[in-house]
């Protein structure tokens, strides 16, 4: 069993790589945000968000997180509407 400084060590280490993997699907909505622009799309797109739910959901092996997916899902979608919406 693990003790209390590992089981944290973990975490900080998982932390790290999530803010990451965020920042860069941050990068990738801001050139989506971009393409939107110069091509008069709409940043929301109620079919798109709600195929990214499914997937992330399906990619749970423990399918009684699927409401915390969801509820994080929800925020990094509004993030990323966010930063398309608020492209110079």
């Amino acid at each position: 069993m693990m003790d209390l400084n590992e089981v944290r060590a973990g975490i900080t280490s998982i932390d790290i790589e999530i803010v990451k993997l965020l920042e860069k699907r941050f990068i990738l909505a801001s050139h989506l945000g971009h393409y939107k622009k110069n091509h008069n799309l709409p940043v929301y797109d109620e079919i798109r968000e709600n195929r990214v739910l499914e997937l992330c959901r399906d990619a749970l092996e423990n399918k009684e997180y699927s409401k915390y997916i969801d509820d994080i899902y929800h925020q990094i979608i509004k993030a990323s509407k966010d930063i398309q919406y608020n492209l110079g």
